[in-house]
């Protein structure tokens, strides 16, 4: 890849990936990173659980970022 503005935006693209896989091992500290239940529903429940934190938390940094936000 000769673009060096192409490769900056995948690197980007990867630190953001990386910085989520990251925060759901946090998340799940307790279970060495895993996703562990009695069976199958369980998992399930906990990774919607997941999904449903990993987007209250986009939301609130989108918030943080807007320009209405700055104004106050």
């Amino acid at each position: 890849m000769a673009d060096p503005e192409l490769r900056r935006e995948i690197h980007e693209g990867l630190q953001v990936v990386e910085n989520w896989n990251s925060a759901n091992h946090d998340l799940f500290d307790g279970k060495d990173g895993d996703l562990t239940g009695a069976d199958r529903k369980s998992q399930e429940i906990s990774m919607l659980a997941l999904h449903l934190l990993q987007a209250a938390l986009a939301h609130v940094n989108t918030l943080g970022r807007s320009p209405a936000r700055s104004r106050r």
